[in-house]
This record gives C-alpha cells, sequence and structure tokens, in this order.
C-alpha cells in the first residue's frame, strides 16, 4: 500500500463511516497547500512576546457571544494584553481586545473557555505563574469582569493547564489547576475547586482522592475514559524520572477518585507537555496520544476494559522532539484522525494515519511544518465552510490562523450538544454516530491538549456519506437519546430528553410552542428535518410529522 493509500479512523463523541480506501490529500503541482496561514488577512493580528522560559501561551477557538461562530482568544502579548477576535460568520474578525474590562495579564500562561456560573455564555479562565488567577465572567458583547478573588479560584501557584468537568456529578462544572510545583518554581501545588453552585468555589485539597498534587504538572484532563457516565481524570507531569513523578489516571467512582494508574497502564514517564484525547482506532473509547521530549512522544490506546496499551512504535507518531500542544483533527473530513504536534526548535508534526502500519508525517505537504518553537493549538471551524481550522501559538512569532482548504471536499456534519441543567454546554457529554457497522465518539471536553481549548461543536467527517444511520448522545450520568436519518453537510443540536418539544427553552411545554410545531411541521422539506426543528424531532425519527405532532401533544401541560 502506497503511503498515501488511506483507510482512517474518528475522533471524540461517536460518529460512524464507511470505511474504504481513500487517497490523502497531498498538495498538487499549482494547487495550495492544505493549510493556509491567513492571520492578518482575516483581521488577526497578535504576537506571542512569551518568553521560552514561561512555556507558552493559550489559545481558544470558541463561541464567546452566542451567534454560533467560534471567534478566537489569545494569550502571551508581550504587554500583557488578552487577544479577543470576534468572528463575523466568514472567518473574518474585528479586535475586541481593547476596552472589554479585562486587565493586563502578563503572565497569563493557561486558557479554558466554560460557563461557570450556568448563565448560557463561555466564561474565561486564565491561569498565571505565580501570580493570581483570573476568571473572567461573560456579560455580554464581549465585555466581561474579573471575579477570581470573589469566587475563590485566584490560585498563585504556578500555573499552567487547567481543566473543568462535573466531579461530583451535580450538574456544576468543577475546576483544576495544575500548578508546575518546586523545585522547578514554586511550592504551591495543583488544587481541585468544586463548584458551590452560587458563583463560588471550595478548595478540596486532596480529599477528593486525587494524590500527587505536589508534583510538577503541566497539564491536565477531564474525560470519560470507561464510559460510565462521569468524569475521570488523567494527569501529566513533568520531569516523569520515577514513579512519583509519572503521569496518574484517576477513576471517578461517585465522587471520590482512585488512583489506577497501574492498572490500567497508563503511567508515561515522560516529561509530559501535552495530552490529546480522541478514538483514533474508532473502538468507540478515548485514546491518549502526550508529548515528551526526544525519547519520544507517547501513544496510549484504549481497550475498552480499563487498560491502555502503548503503540507509539506500532502507529510510528514518536516524533522525537521536544513537543507541546497537540491534538487529533479529521482535517480532510475522511472520518479518521489525523495528530498535530507542536514542537520546540523543530518542525511541527502532522501524523496522517492509514488505519493499519505506521502514520505518516505530512506536514511539510500540509504548509504546517514550521521550524520555530510553537507551543498551542486550537481547532475550530472558524470560516464555517465544514471542515476543521488551526490557531497555532508559535514563541515570539505573531499566531498563525491555519485555514483548511482540503476538508470542504468531502461530506461532514457537526453537532452542538445541548447540555442539561448547569452543564449548559454540555461537558462531559459523548455522542456515537454510527453508519453500517462502522462508528466514530467524541466527547465534549472543558479544556483541550495543552493550555488551550478547542470549540464546543462537534465535528464528523464523512466521506462519501450523505446521512447517518444512528446518532447516539449519552450525557453525564447515562441520560442518552438515539436519533437516525440525519443527513450530511448540516450543523445539528443535539438536545436532551427534557428539552423535546420546549423550543422556547421556557421549561414547559404549552401552547407558546406550538408555533414552532406548525412551523416545522408545514416547512420546506415535508417528511424530513431542517436545522432548528430538531427540538421538535421528539422520536428522533430524523422527520417532523404528525408522530412527533402526538407526541408534543401528549406532553404538553
Amino acid at each position: 500500500m502506497s503511503s498515501v493509500q488511506l483507510v482512517r479512523g474518528v475522533v471524540a463523541i461517536v460518529v460512524v463511516v464507511g470505511g474504504m480506501m481513500m487517497v490523502s490529500p497531498v498538495a498538487r503541482a499549482g494547487s495550495p497547500a492544505a493549510f493556509t496561514d491567513e492571520a492578518l488577512a482575516r483581521g488577526v493580528d497578535y504576537s506571542s512576546g512569551i518568553t521560552l522560559a514561561k512555556f507558552g501561551a493559550g489559545v481558544a477557538v470558541v463561541d464567546m457571544d452566542n451567534d454560533s461562530y467560534p471567534d478566537i482568544v489569545g494569550l502571551g502579548h508581550k504587554d500583557g494584553v488578552v487577544g479577543i477576535f470576534e468572528n463575523d460568520g466568514t472567518g473574518f474578525f474585528t479586535n475586541r481586545s481593547t476596552g472589554n474590562g479585562i486587565p493586563l495579564v502578563p503572565e497569563a500562561s493557561g486558557l479554558s473557555a466554560i460557563d461557570f456560573d450556568s448563565d448560557g455564555d463561555l466564561d474565561l479562565y486564565i491561569t498565571c505563574d505565580q501570580y493570581p488567577n483570573l476568571l473572567l465572567r461573560n456579560d455580554g458583547n464581549f465585555q466581561f469582569t474579573e471575579v477570581a478573588a470573589a469566587a475563590g479560584v485566584a490560585d498563585q501557584g504556578s500555573g499552567h493547564g487547567n481543566a473543568w468537568g462535573d466531579v461530583n456529578g451535580d450538574g456544576w462544572l468543577d475546576l483544576y489547576v495544575a500548578n508546575r510545583t518546586f523545585p522547578w518554581t514554586s511550592l504551591l501545588p495543583s488544587e481541585m475547586y468544586l463548584n458551590n453552585q452560587d458563583g463560588t468555589f471550595l478548595a478540596t485539597g486532596e480529599t477528593l482522592g486525587i494524590s500527587n498534587s505536589e508534583d510538577p504538572t503541566f497539564t491536565v484532563r477531564f474525560f470519560d475514559y470507561d464510559r460510565d457516565g462521569d468524569a475521570d481524570f488523567y494527569m501529566g507531569n513533568d520531569h516523569g524520572t520515577g514513579p512519583s513523578l509519572q503521569n496518574h489516571l484517576f477513576r471517578n467512582d461517585n465522587g471520590t477518585f482512585v488512583d489506577v494508574t497501574a492498572f490500567s497502564q497508563t503511567e508515561a514517564e515522560v516529561d509530559c507537555m501535552g495530552i490529546a484525547i480522541g478514538d483514533l482506532d474508532r473502538n468507540g473509547y478515548s485514546d491518549i496520544y502526550v508529548t515528551n521530549v526526544p525519547p519520544g512522544n507517547v501513544l496510549l490506546m484504549n481497550q475498552g476494559d480499563g487498560t491502555f496499551t502503548d503503540e507509539t512504535v506500532a502507529y510510528g507518531v514518536g516524533s522525537y522532539a521536544t513537543g507541546w500542544g497537540t491534538t487529533f483533527i479529521d482535517f480532510d473530513n475522511d472520518g479518521w484522525l489525523e495528530l498535530y504536534v507542536a514542537n520546540m526548535n523543530a518542525p511541527n508534526r502532522f501524523y496522517d494515519y492509514s488505519g493499519v502500519g505506521q502514520a505518516t508525517d505530512i506536514a511539510p505537504a500540509m504548509g504546517l511544518d514550521n521550524p520555530l518553537t510553537s507551543f498551542c493549538v486550537a481547532k475550530g471551524d472558524l470560516d464555517n465552510d465544514g471542515d476543521l481550522d488551526l490557531v497555532v501559538q508559535t514563541n515570539d512569532e505573531p499566531f498563525a490562523v491555519y485555514i483548511n482548504n482540503e476538508g470542504q471536499n468531502r461530506n461532514w456534519v457537526k453537532f452542538r450538544v445541548g447540555g442539561r441543567g448547569a452543564n449548559t454546554f454540555a461537558v462531559g457529554a459523548q455522542v456515537d454516530v454510527i453508519t453500517g457497522v462502522q462508528s466514530q465518539m467524541h466527547e465534549v471536553l472543558g479544556n483541550a491538549n495543552y493550555k488551550s481549548q478547542d470549540d464546543y461543536v462537534m465535528h464528523f467527517g464523512l466521506d462519501n456519506l450523505t446521512s447517518i444511520d444512528q446518532i447516539v448522545v449519552t450525557w453525564p450520568g447515562g441520560i442518552s437519546r438515539t436519533l437516525s436519518n440525519y443527513s450530511a453537510n448540516q450543523t445539528w443540536t443535539l438536545w436532551p430528553p427534557e428539552r423535546m418539544g420546549d423550543a422556547d427553552g421556557d421549561g414547559d411545554i404549552d401552547a407558546d410552542d406550538l408555533n414552532a410545531v406548525s412551523t416545522c411541521i408545514d416547512g420546506p422539506a415535508v417528511g424530513s428535518i431542517v436545522p432548528g426543528c430538531e427540538i421538535i424531532d421528539m422520536d428522533g425519527s430524523g422527520a417532523v410529522d404528525l408522530q412527533d405532532y402526538a407526541e408534543f401533544m401528549a406532553a404538553a401541560s
């Protein structure tokens, strides 16, 4: 098989795609590379003045104004300005970095975007190196109020990564702050903060069972590795020279964590910086990829039985450079994941996987082989054309906005997952998309790889498929819905059971929602469904019809 003959797998919430031989899109003579850096042309002029000793500064590709288009947030400017760029819906941006209430943050390090107060919009959390961390409450229209001290999360350790997940199953997002502790910088250990449901948090120390909090931790991830409906926890530690400084996997058992590192074989005794989470082999369980110094990065493949196997060599993704941020991404919409790796003083990698054998680094052909020191990366469909773009932070360089010129050549589907209760962005939900005998799985994550945040909209490549046989959405706690016959090349909203029929979102299914029912039933495609009518598809059949009307009337108060 040629290195460009590919059969590939998928990432995070489950989607199913037909398996077939495909040709990897290598740049053709006279054509642009698959990715082109269009930052300045699209209005993103933001330079990272962070020094090498700061180990990079985060970036987020997230919808900050609820207009359905991902904006860009960045850290690391030499003057401490937090970069905020508003998307016009076509991938062109307006600079909103001044006059927004955000103070200068010269020690900014890690970045996440979450709805901590459950008011329906994304707030920002910024970790700092030995300065108080910031919690920026989103007040709408790109205006923010700094509330970290009042909320109890103004941690002053050597902050790097941070992650959010519903630790105790109460529906509210909790926070873990990763501090790179003594002897490298600060004595203050990493910390878990439980959400008090009133805008404040409680520091819990090690009372939940997460030990090793004094390790020099660069990055952490909440994800449900065993698919039992709760948020498990993976801790990536720097200078992993022995058991005391290895990475750790903690299984969530009813809100208390159990260290299952040894049993699960996830020690990865490396100098861990970045962590990518995705289902590379499409077995329905999330795999782990961690970056390291030249002895090599590590790929841990989830066997679905609580254990992982080190398959770095088998997949050929060791990289053998000093790696930082990393992410799984199906850039060409063929239904299989690629793997991006940001490196220090070495070309960045872009691994293309064929489904069998080893992956191939195609970064030069893709236009992604920047040889400088890149730290952080985030992804999302910036220009709303159905494929995933990348934003990359490189030391002492302008942010790169890599627009994808390849993925729109194949079919795709995107999902917004409606939240339940206080968890408005459905962090921790998993989506399985099934077509025939094949599937893909994605999970909604409240953080991403290294210090950064991906878009909350879930993206799946479908190659030449035009519809999806089945979509299974599972929210934290195990509540699920099954949908069928949804079409490709659309962005669909996946609503939880209690929201079905409640078109106006007032908490009641009543006469005020009847207009939406009649509009959708009498819509432009009778017997099918269009975006905006998903909440009236009561039976999940992919059509809004009289059966849905009957179920709506039965549920109406």
